[in-house]
């Protein structure tokens, strides 16, 4: 069997574990949204599926290893019949239509994904922080049947990498078994699936002329683009942390339980992916006080929806950081020890915030970084603070999404000086793209021209 039929095969399976995971969450969405969504939530299954292995001791070998992936496909699929019905019910009354306006917006779509999905599978892995861990890991526990090999036999004082989340080592495994050397190839499948949900997302209330420039615009940011095929933690704990803040606005809306506890669970993948992640959810805990507060006028009332969001964030931080790194890694890991001592003290803070400003954002540096695309969410929000001066429901969800990212990231630099400006919050800054264009895609003064625009054309 080809290497390439063996991917196919790990993607479909993915496709069917995410399946059962929206299933199991009660998840009923647009085929447009739902599919992409399942390959998304599968890659997170399977992502888990090594560390399960390596919690029990089952060597990695690929008969092993299949043997687990299938029994992961089994195990979530439990409502197998049920979510059956829905796919029945979801398709039944759907169907493709595209306007031919949209086909030039299409085609740069694509070949910008094409590009990356060929340097994904072409390249092999350079990001400093996965060549000094997880990707060591991963290509010694190919070899070596286990997460506790040999890279555990030199000296890793000054290097915290292979500490980093299980996340990429057990994908890269997974994938090295299958026959592709640099493994990585799952990066693309994220990548395909969020920009297909992105672009439907974005549809769903612009016309479709906005909604491709504003896509081709989310996929020309230069930094955010080349980690589409550099393999490393960021980009897929973007896409996760972005479909939490979208289902919770979502229960926002409709006020539906399960869409609060499936936006906890992705926010809880987002945490296994960067630990530090768990700081944001802290800070977007207050949005759902608020929206508690309005709707059930209850503080008492108010802190359940709290815990059940930050639950799953909470377990897996605690359950890998003190079982998994404390139980299972032959080194100790002292996370007290990155913390910084004068908490107190908040010029730091105040000197972070203004390094994230003027290095990052708003210089030079940050067009190269980062395109014009921030400018291009300014000059929108001004637009709408100045001449419309009303935001919809869903754009004030998704601004509080960028406000979390924009005084979060120097929040947990100062926590964390580990957390560097130059490099770590310069990639952690990819989290807000998404929120950002998603507030364009929900301002009131794109939604009204798309609407007359609309107007006009079924004229």
């Amino acid at each position: 069997m080809s290497v390439f039929c063996v991917v196919a095969l790990i993607t479909i399976l993915q496709g069917i574990a995410g399946f059962g995971v929206a299933t199991l969450c009660n998840i009923k969405l647009a085929p447009r949204f739902f599919v992409p969504l399942c390959f998304l939530l599968g890659v997170a299954v399977f992502s888990l599926v090594p560390l399960c292995m390596q919690l029990l001791f089952v060597p990695f070998t690929f008969f092993n290893t299949a043997l687990a992936l299938l029994l992961a496909c089994v195990l979530v699929n439990v409502k197998l019949k049920t979510g059956i019905n829905h796919v029945n019910t979801m398709f039944s009354g759907s169907r493709f239509t595209m306007r031919l306006y949209e086909l030039p917006f299409l085609l740069v779509i694509t070949a910008i994904v094409l590009i990356s999905v060929w340097r994904c599978f072409y390249l092999p892995p350079t990001p400093r922080d996965i060549t000094s861990g997880t990707e060591v890991m991963a290509e010694y526990a190919v070899k070596e049947k286990t997460m506790i090999n040999s890279i555990f036999t030199v000296d890793l004082q000054r290097n915290n990498n292979h500490y980093k989340s299980s996340f990429v080592t057990g994908l890269q495994i997974i994938y090295k078994l299958a026959g592709l050397p640099f493994g990585q190839v799952w990066l693309s499948v994220i990548f395909i699936s969020f920009i297909v949900f992105l672009y439907h997302a974005v549809c769903a209330t612009l016309h479709r002329v906005f909604a491709g420039l504003l896509v081709i615009a989310f996929l020309a940011v230069p930094e955010m683009y080349g980690y589409t095929f550099m393999v490393l933690f960021d980009y897929s704990n973007a896409v996760f942390f972005f479909l939490s803040f979208y289902f919770l606005a979502m229960y926002f809306e409709d006020r539906q339980a399960k869409h609060l506890l499936f936006a906890g669970v992705l926010m809880g993948m987002a945490t296994y992916i960067r630990s530090e992640t768990l700081l944001l959810a802290l800070l977007t805990a207050p949005a759902i006080l608020l929206n508690q507060l309005k709707n059930a006028k209850k503080w008492v009332g108010g802190v359940k929806p709290i815990l059940v969001f930050l639950a799953p964030s909470g377990f897996i931080y605690l359950f890998f950081m003190n079982v998994f790194i404390n139980h299972y890694m032959p080194a100790q890991y002292n996370v007290g020890a990155l913390v910084r001592q004068h908490l107190y003290n908040v010029r730091p803070l105040l000197n972070i915030f203004l390094q994230v400003n003027s290095q990052l954002i708003f210089s030079g540096d940050g067009v190269g970084l980062y395109g014009w695309f921030i400018f291009l969410f300014c000059a929108l929000f001004l637009a709408e603070l100045l001449f419309v001066r009303k935001f919809t429901p869903n754009a004030r969800n998704f601004l509080f999404g960028v406000l979390v990212i924009y005084i979060g990231l120097p929040i947990i630099g100062f926590i964390l000086p580990i957390f560097d400006v130059e490099n770590t919050t310069k990639r952690g800054l990819f989290k807000i793209f998404p929120l950002m264009l998603l507030y364009m895609a929900n301002s009131s003064l794109l939604t009204g021209i798309s609407r007359r625009l609309t107007a006009w054309e079924n004229k």
